[in-house]
């Protein structure tokens, strides 16, 4: 699905798989950060699509006739016009014949449409309005320490992360009472701004860790000890010597769609699918 985007906006591509080469009987595959200037020299220069940018490169173009700009590997971008967003090769047109090969990408807008931010004023309304005269508080610095508080200093009780997830829930459906909308964590590194709402969207599947870390010719592993084991995913090579943060959102997107986010649903969980899930989000 095309990816629309405005002027100033940020988005973000990333690379998932697979790789290239602008002549198969001559030149090796590349991948979306194209050919190295050694090689690159020995190609046939007027075929570039982008003069200046190595050959194979990836690159971006906002709109059929915008001007093509490098992406490269990936990152996050700023949109130079509003328009759809297209991908190519860095390879004119007349030149793909003996091209081979293709990539994969995850392209991630800013979801702002669909994510509804949470303040501390939020809960604390919420609070009041369930009959908790003394409003919210935190018993911590986590995302799980927000609290409602009756005036006799005793505290709201949570069994379970579920419940905690159902209670900032119905806080979200509370402050966006127009929308249809679910909690979503963004953060265990903070109290009430750590949340935020998303549109209520179906369930996707479980973002597939294993398969991103492979496709980069990497190990899915799971650190020890880290405080909150649904964070403690990295793709490492053989002898650990190199890791790579993941992002799930990225996963999620590149799984199953530019329209799909990632939701934590227990910080704790070890296993991925009791940790972590995909929705799509329209």
């Amino acid at each position: 699905m095309p990816l629309s985007v405005g002027k100033g906006e940020k988005f973000t591509v990333f690379h998932v798989s697979g790789s290239w080469t602008v002549d198969r009987r001559n030149f090796p595959r590349v991948g979306p950060g194209g050919y190295e200037p050694a090689i690159d020299k020995r190609i046939y220069q007027p075929c570039k699509f982008a003069p200046g940018q190595p050959f194979g490169e990836l690159l971006g173009r906002v709109g059929e006739n915008g001007r093509p700009f490098p992406v490269g590997r990936g990152g996050t971008l700023t949109a130079p016009s509003s328009g759809t967003l297209f991908l190519r090769i860095n390879d004119a047109d007349r030149c793909l014949g003996d091209n081979d090969g293709s990539i994969t990408v995850a392209m991630a807008g800013d979801d702002d449409d669909v994510r509804h931010p949470l303040s501390r004023q939020n809960f604390d309304d919420y609070c009041k309005d369930q009959g908790f005269t003394a409003g919210v508080v935190t018993t911590g610095n986590d995302a799980y320490s927000v609290r409602c508080k009756n005036s006799d200093g005793s505290l709201q009780g949570f069994d379970n992360p579920e419940k905690y997830h159902n209670f900032v829930g119905e806080v979200c459906q509370s402050t966006y009472p127009d929308f249809s909308v679910i909690d979503r964590l963004v953060t265990m590194n903070g109290t009430y701004g750590a949340w935020e709402c998303m549109n209520r969207a179906s369930y996707a599947g479980v973002p597939d860790l294993q398969g991103w870390c492979e496709s980069r010719g990497l190990s899915l592993f799971h650190r020890d000890g880290v405080r909150y084991a649904a964070y403690g995913w990295t793709c490492v090579n053989t002898d650990r010597t190199h890791s790579e943060g993941i992002s799930v959102t990225l996963v999620c997107k590149g799984q199953f769609g530019q329209d799909a986010l990632d939701r934590v649903a227990n910080v704790r969980a070890e296993d991925i699918g009791d940790a972590w899930d995909c929705r799509y989000v329209e």
